[in-house]
């Protein structure tokens, strides 16, 4: 059976008190919900049509009857509510389905030396059915969320049931008790619909609950944690789910030694779905790239253009001509930097902007014959880089605005001027930096959405400590 929207989007979104301030916070409102059962009932028609039913076997006076080859012809989809009950979960109700069911029969009639049997086909109409299940949802002990369908209830409000083929007097002497039998196999906790209903949630809906990420690996080196802090929590037009929203290094997963800051508060349910990011998340990422050595490199020519890194060249724009000491003591050769952060790079989100602040050194080597390095500097740099956000393929997105650097010499073994820092500052670090955060920002930082949900009408809002992602839901299953 397919996956259902109904339960693709609970899946997502699945609080109560919290003993930790989440990274990553969700809202799921009515909206979705109500959108969400729309398509749960398309697909629950698909599953119901064909069904195969259990031949019945019965007797009623003098008539045995068989009926044999049922199956679903027509599902007549009804009008549909989800309401949220705190702290169980979701009850849906329907009324006003009809089915339509084909089927074969045989009878032999019997009544001392009268004897009369035959066959034919019959179509059964069921109108007036109404069903409602709870479905409970929950977390395992590994922050995955669980749910389970509870207490299906299903009535049949009518059967009428038209025989083709045949002696008309002798239905009548059974069509009662076979339309109560119909009756009974499609209605009732264990009856058709409620089969299927539990099937669509505790096995179909589960599937669908394996595939939601609560964990990613980023860059083969970090794991993403979106596991749920706590089980769910209901309110009257919403749901919410809070979430660890912390990045760790793979090998050793271990909490970093901060907490994440309060998030923005909004009361708002004009969209379907709410995501609530920390900039906690980024900066625990950030923390373990500085403790595991992640935040350091090796720029050479290769990772600039037109050999700025020269020491000898015939136009002005290497750095040999610019500092003309280094041309002088390293003449004939190139200049490798050695670049690592001395902090940890770190994330503010506030009044519509979203800044990164960073210091490192810069440390300058002249290659020597046979593949050695030759010391001669260290700059001490500092940047406040400020970067725009946004949302696609359900993902967040960044690119450099503004990339404003300082350096301050903090060792030299040559004079440099003022020119000359300059021109390091513009003509080869901003020239390797900020291509490089591009490249990072391009890459996308994942959502914890399944794939077959996306966002429509999105909009993002940037305020303290938060990135706040209002949109509208699509199930494309």
């Amino acid at each position: 059976m397919q996956q259902v929207c109904l339960l693709t989007v609970v899946s997502l979104f699945v609080t109560s008190a919290q003993c930790k301030t989440p990274g990553l916070q969700t809202r799921i409102t009515d909206r979705a919900l109500e959108y969400a059962t729309e398509v749960a009932l398309d697909i629950l028609s698909k599953q119901v049509t064909g069904q195969q039913i259990p031949d019945q076997h019965g007797q009623s006076g003098d008539v045995k009857f068989d009926i044999t080859g049922m199956n679903v012809k027509q599902f007549t989809k009804p009008s549909s509510r989800v309401s949220l009950i705190q702290n169980v979960g979701l009850s849906w109700s329907t009324s006003g389905t009809g089915l339509a069911i084909h089927g074969d029969f045989k009878y032999k009639y019997r009544k001392g030396i009268i004897k009369i049997s035959d066959h034919g086909s019959f179509d059964l109409k069921a109108n007036g059915i109404n069903f409602q299940v709870k479905i409970e949802i929950g977390m395992d002990g590994t922050g995955r969320p669980t749910m389970k369908a509870v207490g299906c209830s299903c009535n049949v409000g009518s059967a009428d049931i038209k025989f083709h083929g045949g002696a008309a007097w002798i239905y009548n002497l059974f069509s009662g008790q076979l339309e109560n039998k119909l009756k009974d196999m499609v209605g009732g906790g264990n009856g058709l619909l409620c089969k299927q209903l539990n099937t669509l949630i505790d096995v179909n809906g589960m599937k669908s609950l394996q595939k939601l990420p609560v964990t990613v690996q980023i860059a083969k080196r970090f794991l993403l944690d979106y596991r749920f802090l706590s089980k769910p929590s209901f309110q009257t037009k919403f749901m919410e789910t809070y979430h660890k929203g912390e990045v760790y290094w793979n090998a050793v997963p271990v909490d970093a030694p901060f907490a994440a800051p309060p998030l923005l508060k909004s009361s708002d349910t004009s969209r379907m779905m709410y995501i609530w990011l920390s900039d906690y998340v980024f900066n625990t990422m950030s923390y373990n790239a500085l403790k595991y050595n992640q935040l350091q490199y090796n720029v050479t020519n290769k990772d600039l253009p037109f050999g700025v890194l020269n020491t000898t060249c015939p136009q002005s724009t290497c750095i040999g001509k610019i500092i003309k000491a280094i041309g002088t003591k390293f003449p004939n050769t190139t200049v490798m930097l050695y670049m690592k952060s001395t902090s940890m790079p770190n994330m503010t989100v506030q009044n519509g902007s979203t800044v990164v602040n960073a210091a490192g050194d810069i440390v300058f080597f002249a290659q020597q014959p046979g593949g050695k390095y030759t010391y001669f500097l260290t700059l001490s740099a500092t940047m406040s880089t400020t970067i725009s956000l946004m949302i696609q393929n359900e993902k967040v997105f960044a690119k450099v605005l503004k990339l404003p650097i300082s350096v301050t010499v903090k060792d030299s073994k040559i004079p440099v001027s003022s020119e000359g820092l300059n021109f390091i500052v513009k003509g080869i670090v901003s020239v390797f930096v900020e291509p490089k955060l591009n490249e990072l920002g391009a890459a996308g930082f994942p959502l914890p959405v399944i794939n077959s949900v996306h966002f429509t009408n999105t909009q993002l809002t940037v305020a303290k400590d938060t990135l706040l992602i209002a949109t509208d839901l699509k199930y494309s299953g």
